[in-house]
């Protein structure tokens, strides 16, 4: 299972850099024609912004599957190992909750956006609203990879071994 999540990982890292890329070059070709030609681009920003949107939503699973995210560690580092591991496995199950919720009502909201066309490039809003359910699917399967490590911990199948850092952790190393 991990191999494939390494790759789905992988995979969205890329993307992420495209993206990233996308939006550079969107916004360094606004200020080039900005200041070389006095002329402005008008799709360049709101391109840039939509793209930005995509990029971060698709980071923040790399974020969940790492254990990147804000988190308040005072009360797990001071709990035995065991303890930790039932604590991590309830924060993940209240966090597939939360991922089951994005998509739910992030789809809906994709579909009653879709009639709506952006301002300068004129394509379906919902093109845009479609990181939520998108990411929230993806933040769903990378989580459940962080409940079933944290059960495995917690009901003594992994004894010994690192677990990896997954949500709810910090992503500090020990």
């Amino acid at each position: 299972m991990t191999r494939y999540m390494d790759m789905l990982e992988t995979m969205i890292r890329w993307t992420v850099v495209v993206l990233l890329a996308v939006m550079v070059a969107a916004i360094g070709s606004q200020v080039f024609a900005r200041y070389l030609f006095h002329e402005s681009l008008y799709w360049t920003e709101e391109l840039g912004r939509h793209v930005m949107v995509w990029m971060i939503f698709l980071a923040s699973v790399l974020c969940v599957r790492r254990g990147h995210h804000l988190s308040i560690t005072l009360l797990k580092e001071r709990l035995k190992p065991d303890k930790q591991a039932l604590m991590q496995l309830v924060g993940a199950i209240v966090l597939a909750y939360f991922f089951y919720m994005m998509v739910v009502h992030g789809w809906t909201l994709t579909q009653k956006t879709m009639v709506q066309r952006s301002s300068a490039i004129h394509y379906p809003m919902g093109y845009v609203y479609a990181a939520l359910p998108v990411s929230g699917l993806l933040m769903f399967i990378v989580n459940l990879e962080v409940m079933i490590e944290a059960g495995l911990e917690f009901f003594g199948k992994r004894k010994g071994e690192a677990l990896a850092q997954p949500a709810g952790t910090g992503g500090e190393s020990k």
